[in-house]
């Protein structure tokens, strides 16, 4: 495997957590029905870098989003392997970072034990829309091109052929 073809994924992630940093607010503004998970308390959108805080959260929030951002690249940087692992990779770390922001929220919100289990659950929920609905970007982006998609092919023939003559 080559270093491009590892690098593409993370790369297409990190501009996603910083899409979302920079953007994540305007479009909640302009899509009104992505405010919801906001408004129930739980984390908006995917995890973004961000440098200052969003309205009147705090900073302990904002450092939270950006180490979960952080957490989501890493998770699909670790990610070898094609359209499939990859986007189950972002899936995972969409999960991993949305528990880490919903557990910062519920000590933010001071939360009882009920709360703080309706949190996670909330987390995981988000977590799996957003892992699904955006995985298929750095999949994409793990997909063999050019010589590399040639070579792969001649190697699948050849493998057929020696299979097809050990069984005949």
């Amino acid at each position: 495997m080559s270093v491009a073809r590892n690098s593409l994924p993370t790369a297409v992630t990190l501009v996603l957590v910083i899409a979302s940093g920079l953007f994540g607010g305007a479009l909640v503004t302009r899509v009104g029905y992505l405010a919801v998970p906001a408004a129930l308390g739980l984390p908006l959108g995917p995890p973004g870098l961000r440098l200052v805080p969003i309205g009147e959260t705090t900073w302990t929030v904002t450092l939270a989003d950006s180490a979960a951002a952080l957490v989501l690249v890493a998770v699909v940087a670790l990610a070898r392997g094609g359209f499939w692992r990859t986007w189950g990779a972002f899936l995972a770390g969409a999960l991993l970072a949305d528990l880490l922001r919903a557990v910062v929220l519920a000590q933010t919100a001071s939360a009882g034990l009920g709360a703080y289990a309706g949190y996670l659950a909330g987390a995981l929920v988000t977590g799996l829309i957003w892992g699904v609905a955006l995985g298929w970007l750095p999949g994409l982006a793990a997909l063999p091109r050019g010589k590399e998609r040639a070579r792969t092919a001649r190697h699948t023939a050849q493998s057929s052929r020696e299979a097809a003559r050990e069984g005949v």
